[in-house]
């Protein structure tokens, strides 16, 4: 079963780099100056894109998505390496959006910003608050 977990974990670390290291067409050439700037919502038949509107229109979907961005990074981590201390775990989160966001700093049309670390490390230390009391909630019951 952990075979399968590494997988989906490898799955979306792979979109999650196309999701956050791609160039945002609405900024590129803006400085990321002009966050509400657009080139035009892309359309699905005819409807404006729900993906288009909650990575680049920002606002209340951003923070949200920032939010739980990591959460299914540090819970799948959790279930590959179950023996891995949860402060760990919390570790790799909290480096890979410092990561995340330095690496943002030199591809144009990329906005980097501490409160998207911030968010993202709530996010993944929440799950693995969770994580914790499930553990320790089924300690005490036994």
């Amino acid at each position: 079963m952990r075979r399968a977990y590494k997988s989906v974990l490898s799955i979306y670390a792979i979109a999650l780099g196309f999701g956050v290291f791609t160039p945002r067409p609405d900024l590129v050439g803006t400085g990321g100056a002009s966050v509400g700037a657009s080139v035009g919502t892309p359309s699905v038949g005819g409807f404006p894109s729900i993906g288009h509107q909650i990575l680049y229109l920002g606002g209340f979907w951003a923070w949200v998505g920032n939010f739980l961005m990591l959460v299914p990074v540090a819970y799948l981590i959790h279930l590959c390496w179950p023996r891995l201390f949860l402060q760990t775990i919390f570790i790799i989160c909290l480096t890979t959006t410092i990561s995340i966001e330095f690496i943002q700093l030199y591809i144009p049309g990329r906005v980097s910003d501490v409160r998207d670390i911030a968010l993202n490390a709530t996010g993944a230390a929440l799950i693995l608050l969770y994580l914790h009391w499930k553990k320790t909630s089924k300690n005490r019951v036994q």
